[in-house]
């Protein structure tokens, strides 16, 4: 742990006048995978999750985490300076903040890494306590270590209309058609700028997104980036990342449309107020792939599926592999089998670790014997730019009862909830529903299912929408050619855990006016730990159906 961080934070706080400072892990793009080199929280403790903040305070430092990193964070942060506080799932990270956060205490806030909606909500939270937020503009972290940032040189590509099914210049006329009158849409999430200009880059790690702003206004789009890019289309203007600021103040009473879940509350702050300021629903434009984006992502899951095949021989053969083994071999078969770039860092775990729910740091000395469990979580890129994510977990040798009933228990969950025939007003709930049903009705409640049963996949690995849990959030229509994730899974901290997911979308059929969902992966799952006396007829059915189907893939 970095002490002198520490003490330059502290007098941060004393010169600035604030009892306590909200460290972010994202960037000013607010990105959920942010490289290390860029992530504050990580500077400070350590802690290499994807996602979870922190409130530093003069007296202690506050790491609040998600189910998924509970674990994770134990293990890694410094428990004499940093108090983990694990987020159970019936509450968010605003609630559990605002817990924390005593009576008449100024915590200060960045700008630019703080979505206008999470600022609006902890300032009415925070009313109640007689607290209040200060914002500032610069992340005192990254102050502190721009010495050791590097610059990044994007270099962006285009994806043919072959994979993305439509030109940039259509999308826009697409989008022009949904607004009436004069209009501006304010677009900062950059997995909206990658859909809307077809333009991708592996130079961000995990990602397949360059840093770059735009305005779609009812004349063009206004595009603003430092990143040498190709052609994009006629109705596209580029212009430098500097120049947004007075591009969005120069809009004045016009119609605005802005996700205030994306935007910053320094980008917000910018916006004159004669707009009238009315929700973008844009990101739903690259919810629903159309038909050539699907065949790009069955291609690209054929690959990711054969690059698997070399865990499954690495398990099985006589000699004994560390985690580390495992995930030098897996990259290596990405790249072999085509993939560009991985789309989020592979989770490689053996035996008690495979309870760690985004365990992410394979050991060389941490081995695969007899009687273990070998959990695989990856995804890549491949030429369009378009996330993969599939998890298998593997035995090494016998399994014991105890193994095949966990194990079972979520393979029925992923069957249930994947071969069931939905309503035409289901929703992505129902079908987190099912699965956690399932599994709650053969598991003991010493195995925790800690996290929803899927996410939206696209551009980014974790795409939202759709979501697939038992959230609010996942109270929508399923909608036709969404592609999203089916992971359920248990885990029992020092003993191991159990994930099976598959990347799936939905078809529609309007004669049965049901909803079927169609996988994009087809591994095989792993016959040895599957007891088939767990199994009534129709489940045998989807078993013996699936494996059927694996083996002519």
């Amino acid at each position: 742990m970095n002490i002198e961080l520490v003490e330059y934070l502290k007098s941060f706080l004393s010169k600035n006048d604030i009892d306590g400072l909200i460290i972010n892990s994202t960037n000013e793009f607010l990105v959920e995978y942010n490289m290390l080199e860029l992530n504050s929280r990580y500077h400070l403790t350590e802690f290499s999750g994807s996602t979870g903040d922190v409130l530093f305070t003069n007296d202690k430092i506050y790491l609040f985490v998600d189910t998924r990193y509970h674990e994770q964070a134990d293990n890694q942060v410094n428990h004499e300076y940093i108090e983990v506080v694990k987020i159970p799932l019936s509450k968010t990270y605003l609630s559990a903040l605002t817990e924390i956060i005593p009576s008449y205490f100024k915590v200060g806030v960045i700008g630019e890494k703080t979505s206008k909606k999470f600022y609006d909500a902890l300032n009415k939270n925070l009313q109640n306590k007689n607290s209040t937020t200060k914002l500032f503009s610069i992340d005192p972290v990254i102050e502190f270590q721009k010495e050791n940032i590097k610059p990044i040189n994007y270099n962006v590509f285009q994806v043919s209309t072959d994979i993305a099914g439509v030109s940039a210049d259509d999308k826009y006329n697409r989008i022009k058609e949904c607004v009436e009158g004069k209009f501006n849409i304010l677009v900062t999430a950059l997995e909206d700028i990658a859909y809307l200009t077809n333009l991708r880059s592996y130079s961000f790690e995990y990602s397949s997104v360059f840093p770059a702003k735009a305005i779609i206004t009812e004349e063009e789009v206004k595009l603003y980036t430092d990143c040498s890019l190709p052609y994009v289309g006629n109705n596209f203007k580029v212009y430098t990342l500097s120049e947004f600021e007075n591009g969005l103040k120069q809009i004045e009473k016009s119609t605005l449309y802005v996700d205030e879940a994306q935007i910053s509350i320094h980008d917000y702050k910018l916006i004159n107020q004669s707009n009238k300021i009315l929700p973008s629903h844009l990101k739903l434009f690259k919810t629903v792939k159309n038909e050539s984006e699907i065949n790009h992502l069955k291609h690209c899951f054929k690959r990711s599926d054969e690059a698997l095949k070399i865990i499954s021989e690495m398990v099985n053969s006589e000699t004994v592999y560390s985690e580390y083994d495992f995930y030098e071999a897996l990259i290596k078969s990405m790249k072999n089998n085509g993939a560009s770039a991985l789309s989020f860092k592979p989770i490689v775990a053996v035996g008690s670790n495979t309870s760690i729910i985004h365990y992410s740091t394979p050991s060389k000395d941490k081995l695969l014997n007899e009687g273990d469990f070998l959990l695989v979580d990856f995804g890549g890129y491949y030429e369009g730019g378009y996330a993969t994510d599939t998890t298998r977990t593997f035995i090494k040798g016998t399994p014991t009862p105890e193994q095949k009933v966990a194990y079972t228990s979520v393979l029925k969950a992923f069957l249930n909830a994947y071969y069931n025939k939905y309503k035409k007003k289901s929703s992505y709930f129902d079908i987190d529903k099912i699965a956690r049903e399932t599994i709650s009705k053969s598991i003991t409640e010493d195995y925790a299912f800690a996290h929803g049963t899927g996410h939206g996949v696209g551009i980014s690995v974790h795409e939202n929408p759709p979501r697939v849990s038992y959230s609010d959030s996942a109270k929508t229509k399923i909608l036709e050619n969404t592609v999203f994730s089916i992971e359920p899974g248990v885990y029992k901290e020092g003993w191991g855990g159990i994930r099976l997911e598959n990347t799936v979308y939905a078809t529609y059929d309007a004669e049965e006016e049901k909803i079927s969902i169609q996988s994009l992966s087809h591994f095989p799952f792993e016959i040895k730990l599957v007891d088939l006396s767990m199994m009534n007829d129709y489940e045998k059915y989807y078993y013996m159906k699936w494996q059927a189907n694996a083996c002519l893939q």
